[in-house]
């Protein structure tokens, strides 16, 4: 239970990097005094932050279905393969 806390911690300071990454491109494109060199860090540390956030919520989703499938029971599993 500890890992999907910090997962789910994770995913958000993840998501408040997005947005703020997000934030600093967008008012670096209208205020048009951005550089090119900034323009690509910003757009660098931007997709390295949508990876991340995009992973963590992989794991959160995968321990989900794993989480659902062991409170199900064997049974449940079983005929789910059937199906």
């Amino acid at each position: 239970m500890g890992s999907l806390r910090q997962l789910r911690q994770l995913r958000a300071v993840y998501a408040g990097g997005v947005a703020a990454w997000s934030l600093c491109l967008v008012l670096a494109m209208v205020r048009d005094d951005g550089s090119a060199r900034q323009t690509v860090t910003l757009l660098g540390l931007l997709a390295v932050f949508l990876v991340l956030l995009l992973w963590t919520t992989w794991c959160l989703w995968e321990a989900g279905t794993r989480r659902r499938a062991d409170m199900a029971g064997p049974t449940a599993s079983a005929h789910a393969e059937q199906s």
